[in-house]
């Protein structure tokens, strides 16, 4: 038996990629005799034989049990990806798709990421995942209001770093006035504005109704309501779409496997986690079978690209899950170049929202909008 150093010929890498590209594209073990025939290999069955051999002793294929032919395993999944993959090019009609999320104006990036999610489970006809984590190391660089009548207004809270501006209509059981708003906003931007979100306690609030004397038993609720929507705004969430597309593959017609992609998905916190932990600098992060410490990615694959501020913080991600053997260079290339129209978006968005609230005449140090109607 030849020694092997763990290094990968040129020989053994061409062959690599025609049995990775060859089982993505018919899903059946791979044999010299297919890659002789349906493949410009160049090199005699015997050749390609004894290649294989070495790299299923390298751990880069494995052989079915009920069969002659090889597939990869996730290692030989991983350096395809990494190291041999070719760039795929979007075509026009794929390309019109995606610019169709610019077109659509939607900036809030909840809404932003769950129709990105739709668009990319459409195009892969994979499943797809959008995250948006819990924004724990959020600071609140300010808060704004716009008043709408004594029963209601909109929250308006400007997040540091994204400069991301997430937005609330809160309904009220009693009225308030202008200037019963303003006072309160003016508190919260002095007492929250400038700390984390998970830095916004009770104690804190605490102390902001202590300032209110005589507007103490009026605007209490007020408080307690803001403080509520303010929690709400930094919990995070997830989204799937197109989860039952997964059955129409074979890897996923065993219930086991699908019992066990069913309790991934409703793990959020081990998605947060990947999410968290992911590489934010290199672009996709392709996460393949159970040797990146996802169990029930037996057999599956997922695709991961996270959104950062310009301080690195994640802001969100979109993923697209589906077999080991999916068409990694499209989805790769759809993920990035989709991530790429949504940051443009949110870009865009900002610019476009500090601008507007500059031009707003505000009362007081809270921002008070009236729309005009009252």
């Amino acid at each position: 038996m030849r020694k092997n150093d763990g290094t990968l010929s040129p020989r053994k890498r061409q062959i690599l990629k025609a049995i990775v590209e060859a089982y993505i594209s018919t899903g059946e073990p791979v044999g010299s005799k297919y890659l002789t025939q349906n493949q410009q290999i160049g090199f005699s069955s015997a050749t390609i034989r004894n290649e294989m051999a070495d790299l299923a002793e390298m751990g880069y294929l494995d052989q079915p049990y009920t069969s002659a032919g090889r597939i990869p395993s996730p290692k030989g999944y991983k350096f395809y990806v990494n190291e041999l993959m070719n760039q795929y090019s979007i075509t026009n009609g794929e390309l019109d798709e995606l610019n169709r999320l610019k077109r659509e104006k939607q900036a809030e990036l909840d809404r932003l990421l769950e129709d990105a999610g739709k668009m990319v489970s459409l195009l892969t006809n994979y499943t797809s995942l959008t995250v948006l984590p819990h924004p724990h190391d959020a600071v609140i660089r300010r808060f704004d209001g716009v008043y709408l009548d004594e029963r209601n207004f909109i929250l308006v809270m400007t997040l540091g770093g994204s400069g991301e501006v997430k937005t609330k209509n809160i309904h009220l059981s009693f009225p308030i006035s202008k200037v019963v708003l303003r006072h309160i906003i003016t508190l919260f931007n002095y007492y929250v504005a400038g700390q984390k979100m998970d830095d916004v306690t009770l104690p804190i609030i605490m102390k902001m109704e202590e300032q209110m004397d005589s507007y103490a038993m009026l605007v209490n609720p007020l408080i307690k309501t803001v403080y509520d929507v303010i929690n709400a705004m930094g919990e995070g969430e997830i989204h799937f779409e197109g989860m039952n597309k997964l059955l129409q593959y074979p890897e996923f017609s065993d219930v086991e496997q699908m019992r066990r992609m069913f309790d991934f998905f409703e793990r959020k916190n081990d998605i947060f986690s990947l999410v968290e932990h992911a590489d934010t600098e290199n672009g996709v992060n392709v996460y393949i079978g159970r040797q990146d410490d996802v169990e029930a990615m037996d057999n599956s694959a997922l695709v991961l690209k996270t959104l950062t501020d310009r301080d690195g913080r994640v802001l969100g991600a979109i993923g697209v899950v589906g077999p080991s053997r999916m068409d990694y260079p499209r989805v790769v290339a759809l993920v990035e170049s989709l991530m790429g129209n949504v940051q443009q978006i949110l870009e865009q968005s900002a610019r476009e929202k500090n601008n507007e609230l500059k031009s707003h005449r505000l009362l007081g140090n809270g921002g008070i909008q009236d729309d005009g109607k009252s």
